[in-house]
């Protein structure tokens, strides 16, 4: 490959063998054992199921990225970026200059995410792809890396980033925002595999990357949110890249005494999930994919919400009461009616709700100045009550939820989930894609698609990002 590493030297250990040193404890069997995971994982020994679902989650990451490319946050950063850094060698969405890999993933990375629409994971609680994409591509660029390497790339960060975040949540989200903790972990083995760093240099990488590792779920609400993300993506890249030079981290940084996780999980760690890394056991298809363009935390009460517009397809004005029973963390972070900005409004489950049952979809052009402020709307949204249901509580990372709505003609409609509806077929990808990246033509659209479909047969990814410079 001409992607930029060193020969590893040959060993006649078995691949992803932990070998105990007696002064060696459990912690730093685990985290070694994940640092051998990442350097000699082999794409040919990796199941087919796991390389579509990287591939769809490419697509997926692609079309968020483009559809938040021009918002806000993206352009603040740039500003400041680019009076930062005067080149470099890599792709800023939208952007024709290029910056140096640190600056453009964590540009991208904020991009992938701010519009709400990049995919999640229930019990890991987060975003892998907007933290495990944009470093992918963005070092794959900057070292002239194949498609298959990008590929195996991304399914070691998606792999990385369930793990660790199963082992810390539930608790762990209670302060930290998943996203950019484990986040940091996930985007550094990405960029690690690219660099194709040795295990011993991806075991510092990880010691590097859980001291920088940090992002607030109090940001929540705010335009700060997205920059959890973009320093997640560009910590990965600093602690893989300073790793290769040499610099050491501590190879107890996941799991010591004052490491990562005991700093960060406030109930018992489920450390089963780092045992055993390899491509027989991975678990990087675990992730869903979105289709409300709104904060994850809305989306069991929506997906009722649509089951009752499907039954009844009501007249907003009949409607005398809606009340949503849900767990606390969506009622801690969902529960009000909040619409000054567009970020408020993606966390407000009252909005939600009334935007679906009005405009009958929670889709971007929905959270717009106009709408935001429509008194229909808004007096629909004021009707919308949210509290603790303690069985759905008790039941989180499930997203149980309960749907009651009163007519004013005296009927009542109510309708419960167990978890999220999670479902997404390779067509609807493409289709959400296609929405997403409509400021493409359609021949652009049909060119990203029919390049990241066929990935693992891309020399480079030159003809990728010539297209998504000049969006």
């Amino acid at each position: 490959t001409a992607c930029l590493g060193g020969v590893r030297g040959a060993s006649k250990r078995s691949p992803y063998s932990i070998i105990a040193k007696s002064e060696e404890n459990m912690e730093e069997k685990l985290q070694k054992g994940l640092s051998e995971f990442i350097a000699l994982c082999d794409l040919k020994k990796i199941n087919k199921h796991f390389k579509e679902d990287a591939i769809l989650r490419i697509l997926d990451w692609i079309g968020c990225a483009i559809s938040g490319a021009k918002y806000p946050q993206v352009e603040i950063s740039k500003k400041y970026l680019e009076s930062q850094y005067q080149n470099g060698e890599c792709t800023v969405l939208g952007t024709p200059k290029k910056l140096p890999p640190r600056a453009a993933v964590f540009l991208n990375g904020i991009a992938g995410h701010v519009c709400e629409l990049d995919d999640g994971h229930r019990t890991a609680i987060g975003h892998p792809g907007s933290i495990t994409v944009p470093v992918a591509l963005g070092m794959a660029e900057k070292y002239g890396c194949s498609g298959k390497d990008v590929l195996k790339a991304v399914i070691l960060g998606y792999d990385m980033y369930t793990r660790l975040g199963r082992v810390v949540n539930p608790s762990h989200y209670r302060t930290w925002h998943t996203t950019g903790t484990c986040g940091t972990l996930a985007s550094t083995a990405t960029a690690a595999s690219l660099l194709k760093l040795s295990s011993e240099e991806v075991n510092n990488a990880l010691g590097i990357a859980a001291t920088m590792a940090g992002g607030l779920v109090e940001s929540f609400g705010t335009q700060a949110k997205a920059i959890n993300i973009a320093e997640a993506c560009q910590n990965g890249v600093d602690a893989a890249e300073l790793a290769k030079l040499g610099l050491t981290g501590s190879h107890s940084a996941l799991l010591g005494k004052k490491g990562f996780v005991a700093a960060t999980c406030f109930d018992s760690p489920k450390l089963e999930n780092l045992e055993n890394p390899s491509e027989n056991t991975l678990v990087s298809d675990t992730a869903f994919f979105k289709v409300y363009s709104s904060c994850g935390h809305t989306n069991s009460p929506l997906d009722l919400v649509f089951k009752f517009l499907k039954a009844i397809n009501p007249n907003p004005e009949d409607i005398e009461d809606i009340q949503i029973k849900t767990y606390k963390i969506s009622v801690d972070l969902t529960s009000q009616l909040k619409v000054e900005t567009e970020d408020e409004a993606k966390f407000s489950l009252p909005f939600c709700s009334a935007i679906a049952i009005i405009h009958k979809a929670v889709s971007l052009k929905y959270f717009s100045d106009e709408i935001r402020n429509d008194p229909k709307v808004l007096a629909l949204a004021k009707k919308v009550t949210v509290s603790e249901d303690p069985e759905a509580t008790d039941r989180f990372p499930k997203r149980q939820a309960e749907l009651i709505v009163r007519m004013k003609d005296g009927k009542v409609y109510e309708y419960k989930t167990l978890d999220a509806t999670d479902e997404a077929s390779t067509e609807q990808v493409v289709e959400k894609f296609k929405n997403a990246a409509s400021v493409l033509s359609e021949e652009d659209q049909e060119k990203i698609i029919n390049f990241v479909l066929h990935i693992e047969e891309q020399k480079d990814l030159s003809d990728l990002v010539a297209i998504l410079r000049k969006i």
